[in-house]
């Protein structure tokens, strides 16, 4: 039998599926449906699905915001290097006339800073804030000689430390455009202008130096500076070398030449550097602040760590021994640190919430068989702050894990554990239903999605495998990795002991 190629005509070819025959259809029994009624509390997720909508949709509206007033930004930018100083001009006050970043967000958000920062950051508002200092600082530049321009209030996130590194970006932004300026006054041999540059990126370059920065995008970015200094030393020196020669030239042939660039001495600095030594000053508090939260977090981990792990194996005193320590630990970080500086509270001290979270739900299912709700779950942490929402989902999907693990461990009892392995596949299937009642996760959490999904796979063999044992005749037997509370199982239905 052959069939003809409709796009050529009629070359007949060999049908690729002819040896193929499909079986009849026939409807198949329905899926067994999953265990229910085990639990004696389950939370819905629905409550939070309207918050998450709303901070969804005005996470469009900021990214939508940020990206026209950085696009304004830009095009400053380019006018000043086209040097064509009313179209900059009137680009900047036309980004003034925006509304600012308290408006967009609305003042329910803004009174929150934690979520103020993660709606900012997440949505461009760095890098508008950026290139709004880069775009101010060259047209102070431009038209009074001055590297440190002052920045509205509408162009400020409201936390200190957030604010002082975001002007930091600016300003080497700002430097990285004295380069191509640099190479632009070179084709006329403005050497004065070039010095002017030189003399600036060396003072910026030494103030800089005087930082202490962290592996951080601040630190990569003034890595960078050296580079630029580099270059216009080098651009000055070229454009000098050629003026000499032009006026070597010039004086054989009787015709001076003309001077070009800057004159004159200004009593204003470039450089405002008392603004940058006040930055430092709160940069070092705020790094010391930083490495307390990070060390001391550490210890709010290890304890909710611990408590898991005497959870698992069945001893409730010394878990709430280690939750109690968690708590009290976590309370003194936010006490002592946390709540002076907002940025810190998305760091490690949040995934050490998220860990404590996770303890408390355990803890929960195993001596009430329920889920903790939301605020179950905050008045059950001791906490003297609120735990965020993304802290507790976080809390929750990672629950999975741990379920999972005693699921592996009750399925080596036999036939006889059925009932209690159904029940553990009765608390992830209901976290997994949850889930999808929400718009979306927040904080990268659909990463937890894939170890939750193979926690129900790996639960579902352990009930087939269940299911095919003779009763007293075979045992079955934990799965390599079954610690990691997903994956496949490494037993079969026919494993023996």
């Amino acid at each position: 039998e052959t069939v003809h190629n409709d796009m050529s005509g009629s070359v007949p070819q060999e049908d690729p599926l002819g040896g193929v025959e499909a079986p009849s259809a026939k409807v198949p029994t329905p899926p067994t449906r999953a265990p229910q009624g085990g639990l004696s509390g389950v939370p819905s997720f629905r409550q939070y699905a309207d918050e998450l909508s709303t901070l969804q949709a005005k996470g469009r509206e900021v990214s939508e915001y940020a990206s026209n007033a950085k696009r304004i930004a830009q095009s400053v930018v380019s006018a000043l290097q086209a040097s064509d100083m009313d179209a900059a001009k009137k680009g900047l006050e036309e980004l003034k006339g925006l509304i600012g970043l308290k408006a967009v967000v609305g003042d329910a958000l803004w009174k929150e800073a934690p979520a103020r920062l993660r709606l900012l950051e997440n949505h461009q508002v760095g890098p508008l804030l950026e290139t709004y200092i880069c775009c101010s600082t060259l047209f102070s530049f431009f038209e009074r000689g001055i590297f440190c321009p002052e920045v509205p209030e509408s162009f400020k996130v409201g936390v200190q430390d957030q604010d002082d590194e975001k002007y930091l970006l600016g300003l080497l932004d700002a430097s990285r455009e004295l380069e191509r300026y640099a190479l632009n006054r070179g084709q006329d041999l403005d050497l004065a202008s070039i010095q002017i540059c030189v003399e600036l990126s060396q003072c910026l370059q030494q103030a800089f130096q005087q930082f202490d920065f962290r592996n951080s995008e601040l630190r990569r970015r003034f890595d960078g500076l050296k580079y630029v200094v580099r270059k216009l030393e080098h651009v000055a020196y070229e454009v000098n070398l050629a003026k000499q020669r032009a006026a070597a030239g010039s004086a054989e042939e009787g015709n001076p030449v003309p001077a070009a660039g800057a004159e004159g001495d200004s009593s204003s600095k470039a450089l405002d550097v008392s603004v940058i030594a006040a930055i430092k000053l709160r940069y070092d508090k705020f790094d010391e602040a930083r490495e307390s939260v990070l060390k001391r977090g550490r210890d709010v981990i290890k304890a909710a760590k611990n408590a898991v792990y005497e959870l698992q194996r069945g001893k409730m005193p010394g878990a709430e021994a280690q939750l109690k320590k968690a708590t009290k630990d976590a309370n003194a970080i936010h006490e002592d640190l946390v709540q002076h500086f907002p940025a810190l509270r998305g760091s490690l001290f949040s995934a050490s919430l998220e860990e404590l979270a996770e303890a408390l739900s355990l803890r929960a299912f195993l001596k009430e068989k329920k889920l903790l709700s939301f605020e179950e779950m905050q008045t059950a942490s001791g906490l003297k702050f609120p735990l965020e929402l993304h802290e507790y989902l976080g809390g929750i999907l990672d629950l999975t894990g741990e379920i999972g693990r005693l699921a592996i461990k009750a399925a080596g009892k036999g036939r006889p554990a059925i009932a209690e392995v159904s029940l553990h596949l009765e608390v992830v299937s209901a976290v997994a239903a949850n889930v999808q009642d929400l718009p979306f996760l927040p904080m990268g959490l659909n990463k937890k999605i894939g170890p939750m999904k193979g926690t129900i796979s790996k639960i579902e063999t352990a009930l087939y495998e269940l299911s095919l044992l003779s009763e007293g005749a075979v045992r079955l037997q934990a799965p390599k990795g079954g610690d990691e509370g997903a994956g496949d199982a490494d037993s079969g239905p026919d494993a023996k002991m």
